[in-house]
């Protein structure tokens, strides 16, 4: 199986580090290929540039995108890693899907072009679980999460959150760790299809082929 871990955090001394670290081993160790897309080390350029955007219309891409892009359609599956920074992905990462799977090459005309796959995301908090469970973050996040991979088409979209952070124990850490690798071993010990997506990307993507995401209603 092939798989592209896409990292965006930039102090490696972070759990997300860790967690990066854990998600390598456990994929590696069940048999996959693996291309770690390090966004920080790797110096993407997040910024959409005007040429970025004739892309849409050129299909005549930067190096820098055609390669994410090519690694983006050998993978069967995706992983991401993240810290949630003011109830958002971090900006790069962001920018990184802004300009990788831009019109023409991740959909067109509202349709998917990026089918079966898979996406799962592990995301880190600063905030505990009631508050985030009051203000609706992981909801928020499920329906992004839908909108962005979703809309292109992928099967499954699987989330795992760890909370408080910065204040948990080793303890704690250790046991998001071994959640990391069970988290992990889904990829493989579940059928496409099978966990499907948040709830929201079925209504996203019928609304975009009733003409709502165009204005043509």
């Amino acid at each position: 199986m092939n798989i592209v871990v896409i990292y965006a955090h930039p102090y490696d001394g972070s759990f997300c580090k860790g967690l990066l670290d854990t998600v390598v081993a456990s994929l590696k160790k069940r048999g996959a290929e693996v291309k770690v897309k390090d966004l920080v080390k790797m110096n993407f350029d997040p910024v959409m540039r005007p040429d970025d955007l004739k892309a849409a219309k050129t299909k005549i891409y930067t190096d820098e995108v055609k390669a994410e892009q090519e690694d983006i359609l050998w993978a069967d599956a995706l992983v991401t890693i993240c810290p949630i920074w003011f109830g958002m992905i971090p900006g790069f990462m962001k920018g990184y899907f802004d300009k990788v799977f831009i019109t023409g090459f991740a959909y067109e005309n509202g349709v998917g072009l990026l089918q079966n796959k898979r996406v799962f995301s592990l995301f880190t908090f600063g905030a505990n679980d009631p508050y985030l469970d009051m203000v609706k973050q992981y909801q928020c996040i499920d329906i992004l999460w839908d909108n962005l991979f979703g809309m292109v088409g992928f099967k499954d979209i699987a989330t795992k959150f760890f909370t408080n952070v910065p204040l948990s124990s080793d303890e704690v850490r250790q046991q998001y760790l071994k959640e990391t690798s069970a988290f992990m071993d889904q990829i493989f010990d579940s059928r496409l299809g099978e966990i499907g997506q948040n709830g929201h990307a079925e209504l996203l993507t019928k609304l975009v082929s009733q003409g709502y995401l165009n204005g043509r209603i």
